[in-house]
């Protein structure tokens, strides 16, 4: 199994292949956080859900290929790159919105019109304290 590892052919793929696939995958999610940002339709859930399912029958196309030949290892890891790579795009297109990202409302909405009333209200109501209890009065038997 050593001898294997070692040489030139990794599962199917050349070694030097998967060292590329790999930053490659990085760097495409992180130019599609950065470009998230200035692109609102990159922060569609319906974007980000269908690249979810396209991942799902992927990662399931992947299994059936595998299982239909065994030995034919370099189409099963194309497959596999690909469900990783629609993935790692769902992820980003999916993840929480964070502060600054552009996805929430510009600005605070307006105070409503009675609502510093009911302020000054509340602090009169805090200031006064609790009133005291009224005297409870019998209660007529009929």
């Amino acid at each position: 199994m050593l001898a294997f590892v070692q040489s030139a052919d990794f599962l199917g793929l050349p070694l030097l292949a998967h060292a590329a696939l790999c930053p490659l995958l990085v760097a495409w999610a992180v130019l599609l956080a950065r470009q998230r940002r200035a692109r609102p339709w990159l922060r569609s859930a319906r974007l980000g859900f269908a690249l979810a399912w396209t991942a799902a029958i992927a990662d399931a196309a992947t299994v059936a290929a595998q299982r239909a030949d065994p030995t034919a290892q370099a189409p099963v890891l194309a497959l596999l790159w690909l469900a990783a790579l629609l993935t790692a795009s769902a992820f980003v297109v999916l993840r929480a919105r964070e502060q600054g990202d552009g996805g929430g409302p510009a600005a605070e909405p307006p105070e409503p019109p009675w609502w510093p009333e009911f302020e000054r209200r509340f602090r009169d109501h805090v200031r006064r304290g609790p009133r005291p209890p009224a005297p409870r009065r019998p209660v007529a038997r009929v």
